[in-house]
């Protein structure tokens, strides 16, 4: 993507000679270092694609030495090859590069939260930049609970200054981003502090998809499509993002958040906002961020009648019996609500955003549906409305299916999928998400992050239904384990005269 005005104009193929920087990993222990943030270093390592002068400092609470820790990494990382299998050929650390990759590791026991041994880790900083000052780049992959107390430590121990002629370190902060629209207000006022706004990176790992960054492509690359991007031939969207399994290990975290605050708030209405959204000018942070925030601001807020009737909140049955969650809890796992958009392109086309756990497949996917409409040449047969299926996990493609003659002596019809996948239509390997992301955050790139106001107006929609569910104003439906969620959750949409679209593509199954 061209980088926006005022960013770096280095391309992730060819970085400048001479760069330098270093990632403060802090929670490099836990589930998201292991599962995402040192695979895609270490790929972008044996590419060649980091800076000559890099160095990775790995900091948590668990004691370790860099020694140990180097030595332990290889079996706890989640290393996967392009096809997205498990790389059986070999043990990581026979890999070519991996050595390089780990050399580069140095290991600190600290507390951030608790500016426990951050005056160890200014030394460490101070001593790799003895020669060059490098980009600092912080990276909170920690509770988002201890985010504020976590920047402020950085602040108090002066980590948010650089080199006296480097340049300004960058903090990338995971979601969710707050609770409510007033945390996420107190965590960017605690932030505002210490880092100004081009310093930071709101990370949403789906908005470095290669199909969803390809949605740009799709939509103003190709006139069959844009001149009917609207509600004069769009019936409805449908979104989801289901999983197969449960919270797993996360049951703390998870009980405290919930489906809808922690997938439908941030990536469910990320990925309505690239559908909805106005061409823009250029590929360039702000105007980009400001056509997304148009839509985001445009979502009409329910009221407390039509949350009763938009909405659907459920848990699977076994939730209480995971790991660290209360047996009494009302969490949902399962969220689901229709939501329009107050703009003329899209007066009166529903929306409709659905995640859950424990459901049939693992799959994210925009569904773009289009109106029914009786032909006389056809007439006495049953119509089949064209729909766009952009499939963005768990293999990327696009498919549009379409009404076709069957094979037959009779002038009968039938529908008929044009799919592709990524995988399969190119010759060159796809980066993954947080590949691509972590190469934006070193060149300065923050046109697939997320901006303060974006995230602020988004609450904004989400917490008149936070509030009401928390209420129980909504009655918590309990699923079974193995479907595509409660039954309600398909009455509620036969309501209005429409079905569920199957939002896994047929070529692009594992």
């Amino acid at each position: 993507m061209q980088k926006a005005e005022g960013t770096e104009q280095a391309t992730a193929l060819s970085l400048p000679k001479g760069r330098s920087a270093v990632f403060v990993i802090f929670g490099a222990t836990g589930n998201l270092a292991r599962k995402r943030i040192f695979p895609a270093l270490f790929t972008l390592s044996k590419q060649n694609l980091l800076p000559q002068n890099f160095k990775v400092i790995a900091a948590a609470r668990t004691p370790h030495t860099s020694k140990e820790f180097r030595k332990i990494l290889p079996e706890e990382l989640d290393l996967k090859d392009k096809s997205g299998l498990p790389d059986l050929t070999s043990s990581i650390r026979s890999q070519a590069g991996w050595e390089d990759f780990a050399a580069q590791i140095d290991y600190l026991s600290l507390d951030v939260a608790e500016d426990k041994n951050l005056d160890e880790l200014r030394k460490l900083l101070d001593n790799f930049e003895k020669e060059t000052c490098s980009q600092r780049i912080f990276y909170m992959a920690i509770s988002p609970d201890i985010f504020e107390k976590s920047i402020e430590n950085l602040g108090k121990n002066n980590l948010h200054q650089n080199c006296s002629h480097g340049k300004n370190p960058r903090v990338i902060i995971e979601k969710p981003f707050g609770q409510d629209s007033k945390s996420a207000k107190n965590l960017t006022t605690t932030l505002s502090k210490y880092f100004t706004e081009d310093q930071i990176y709101r990370i949403d790992h789906y908005l470095g998809k290669e199909t969803v960054q390809n949605i740009f492509a799709f939509r103003f690359a190709n006139e069959i499509f844009e001149p009917v991007w609207s509600n004069k031939y769009i019936d409805s969207v449908q979104i989801i993002a289901a999983e197969r399994i449960g919270v797993e290990t996360r049951g703390e975290f998870y009980d405290k958040t919930g489906a809808l605050r922690d997938i439908l708030q941030n990536h469910l209405i990320q990925l309505m906002t690239l559908v909805a959204m106005d061409e823009p000018q250029d590929f360039g942070t702000d105007e980009i961020n400001k056509k997304k925030l148009e839509i985001v601001k445009s979502i009409k807020k329910l009221s407390a009648e039509e949350i009763k009737t938009h909405t659907l909140r459920g848990q699977y049955e076994g939730y209480h019996q995971e790991e660290k969650v209360d047996p009494k809890s009302t969490t949902e796992t399962y969220a689901l609500t229709k939501l329009f958009i107050d703009v003329p392109r899209w007066q009166g086309v529903p929306f409709y955003l659905r995640t859950g756990k424990k459901l049939e497949g693992k799959v994210t996917s925009i569904i773009i549906q289009f109106k029914e409409k009786s032909h006389k040449l056809f007439e006495g047969q049953k119509t089949i409305p064209n729909h766009i299926t952009i499939q963005i996990q768990p293999n990327e493609g696009i498919g549009v299916q379409l009404a076709a003659k069957k094979p037959d002596l009779a002038m009968e019809l039938e529908p008929v999928d044009m799919e592709f996948c990524y995988k399969t239509s190119f010759s060159s390997p796809q980066p993954e998400a947080y590949e691509r992301l972590l190469m934006d955050v070193i060149l300065g790139d923050q046109s697939l992050f997320m901006s303060e106001e974006l995230i602020e107006e988004a609450w904004k929609v989400i917490d008149p239904i936070e509030k009401a569910w928390a209420k129980n104003s909504i009655p918590l439906t309990i699923y079974k384990p193995g479907g595509w969620g409660p039954k309600e959750a398909d009455e509620l949409i036969e309501k209005d005269g429409r079905r569920w679209l199957a939002p896994i593509l047929t070529i692009c199954k594992i």
